[in-house]
């Protein structure tokens, strides 16, 4: 496995939790020629490249990747922090997240398969480690949390200048 390790103090990346209206997630299946977990399902994501905001960041990783429409708003669920094999410290942060449509799901080349699982699918799956943000889903809804109501905004602000 080899990475290029950027010229950065740490990587910010997202993921995206999608469910539908049965209250299944969306899980995508990294394709063999991944460099990292080959073969293992994860949740649509990616880095937040310089001068992004988080939920402009999961836009275009949930359009890029899945073809979907991601409505304003998202709820945090889990964060961490890793260092990769060459040093790289990633930061990653995922979140619940609204879509326009749950049909017409299709995979970018990045992946092999694109499925929609319950927390009890999970141990039929090969995949990175989701299921922690499953649980803090059911946690929530167990406490009579309307996740929607939950949901932030991002808003994006433009500097002011210095005089």
């Amino acid at each position: 496995m080899t990475y290029k390790k950027a010229n950065k103090l740490h990587i910010v990346a997202v993921t995206a939790v999608i469910q539908n209206e049965e209250g299944n997630v969306l899980v995508l299946k990294r394709s063999e020629r991944e460099i990292a977990m080959p073969g293992l399902y994860t949740f649509p994501g990616g880095k937040v490249e310089d001068n992004q905001s988080i939920e402009e960041a999961l836009a275009e990783e949930i359009k890029e990747e899945t073809g979907l429409e991601m409505l304003p708003g998202k709820l945090l669920l889990k964060d961490v922090a890793f260092v990769r094999p060459d040093g790289q410290t990633v930061k990653v942060f995922a979140y619940l997240c609204r879509v326009a449509s749950t049909e017409h799901v299709r995979y970018s080349e990045d992946f092999s398969d694109a499925r929609w699982i319950s927390y009890e699918d999970l141990e039929h799956i090969e995949h990175v480690g989701i299921e922690g943000e499953l649980e803090q889903i059911k946690k929530l809804q167990a406490a009579g949390m309307p996740l929607e109501n939950l949901m932030t905004t991002s808003v994006r602000k433009e500097p002011e200048p210095v005089s």
